[in-house]
């Protein structure tokens, strides 16, 4: 691509979300060869992380049989719990990210979420909050990675694209970024499609020849969508093997990853995965609802991974996996089929500058007095302490109090170190 038709493509991104579904965030213009990545996928509605990663020995194996009668991960059978050799193991679902766990790509985080003091069952406020960044204000103008764009050192403003969101809006964590893209499907992505789209693209051009704002952005508009066109993201051939769920978010993910590749200047990238709200039909290990959507987001991200790995970006990337909040601990009645909206959760981390393999922060545990509220998993670990530490440590930015206002007394949670860290548990 040449720099007109980068500077074009840059100019345009805006207008584009009128176009399609996923944003593109571009990074300050840095190589690709060393050019950090933040990949942010929202799991909405609640994701039941206590099942995802079930307690499999100890005292707390007992309590989780006694709260989950019917919606328990089984130790035997068909669809059992996934042993890794620890106190906790994997959703028979989840054997993507068991299998990125055991290889030392994956981390997980126990214990996170909003604050005690700013905990709250509400999705559309717990969504709200942390992706805005500021846990005790509603009413913040801009999203945490607005402000990590605006201040990490080598963002400059001139990249091509550097942030690219799957969805067709920016999500509240870009709220105020005004040059992002947005794309959502990689089959059929042809906006100038058809026996007349060339005469259809020459007739707005002609339309549109002036200098000003409108003239710019609608000429840059329709150059990005040529040169988005010129890509051929239908013929895509992943790197690795990689194997990506046909379905939406196997295709968002995928998306992701070529535009990653197409050397873009990506530094952030977004997508969501909703249907996370089971207050019934969750099933248990063998089935239900939960066990279809536990198995396509482990296995779109191992593709994603595996993708990115083989193509040599593996430590440019980092991926992160997380909810608004958790379930509660407990299933809704003697004959419950799900959970209601809990407070602590697990955050997964993957990524080549991640040091996987283990557990990080704490479980608190799963009896009466060590329940949140005596209903919840704790949340013991505020969700801007795993972000702060990657924002520092992984992708540069030193300005954690402007990225996460308010915030104070950060330590870090040693994931990107090369150390030996503290492993925390269900005993």
């Amino acid at each position: 691509m040449n720099n007109m038709k980068r500077r074009t493509f840059l100019k345009s991104a805006a207008a584009l979300s009128a176009f399609s579904g996923v944003n593109i965030a571009r990074a300050g213009g840095s190589s690709p060869s060393n050019q950090p990545i933040i990949i942010d996928l929202f799991m909405r509605g609640g994701m039941d992380g206590l099942n995802v990663i079930p307690p499999i020995s100890g005292p707390n194996r007992g309590f989780y049989e006694q709260l989950r009668p019917n919606i328990q991960v089984p130790l035997t059978g068909n669809n059992s719990v996934l042993d890794v050799g620890e106190a906790m193991g994997f959703h028979p679902a989840a054997y993507g990210l068991r299998d990125m766990y055991v290889a030392g790509d994956l981390a997980i985080i126990h214990g996170t979420g909003l604050p005690e003091e700013n905990t709250t069952r509400s999705h559309f406020d717990a969504m709200k909050l942390r992706e805005l960044g500021t846990p005790s204000s509603l009413s913040t103008t801009s999203g945490w990675l607005t402000r990590h764009l605006e201040s990490t050192p080598h963002i400059t403003g001139s990249e091509i694209i550097p942030v690219l969101v799957s969805n067709d809006s920016n999500p509240i964590s870009l709220q105020a970024y005004y040059n992002a893209l947005t794309v959502d499907q990689v089959g059929g992505y042809h906006p100038n499609s058809g026996q007349f789209g060339e005469k259809h693209a020459e007739i707005i051009g002609n339309m549109y020849t002036g200098n000003s704002a409108l003239d710019l952005s609608v000429s840059g508009a329709m150059e990005t969508l040529a040169i988005i066109d010129a890509l051929d993201l239908d013929n895509y051939t992943p790197a690795g093997g990689a194997d990506y769920p046909d379905n939406s978010f196997g295709d968002q993910l995928m998306l992701i990853a070529q535009l990653i590749k197409e050397d873009l200047d990506v530094n952030v990238a977004t997508a969501d995965y909703g249907g996370w709200d089971t207050h019934n039909g969750q099933g248990d290990g063998g089935g239900g609802s939960f066990y279809g959507r536990v198995e396509t987001m482990s296995e779109a991200v191992r593709a994603l991974w595996t993708d990115l790995k083989a193509s040599g970006l593996g430590n440019q990337v980092t991926i992160v996996i997380h909810s608004e909040f958790g379930r509660r601990a407990r299933q809704n009645g003697q004959s419950g089929s799900g959970t209601d909206h809990g407070s602590g959760n697990v955050m997964f981390l993957i990524g080549g500058k991640i040091n996987g393999g283990q557990s990080y922060g704490e479980f608190v545990g799963l009896s009466n007095e060590q329940l949140y509220g005596g209903e919840d998993i704790a949340p013991v670990v505020d969700f801007r302490q795993v972000y702060g530490t990657i924002v520092q440590e992984i992708l540069g930015n030193s300005d954690l109090n402007y990225v996460f206002p308010g915030y104070q007394n950060h330590v870090s949670m040693d994931f990107a170190a090369h150390d030996v860290i503290f492993k925390s548990g269900f005993e």
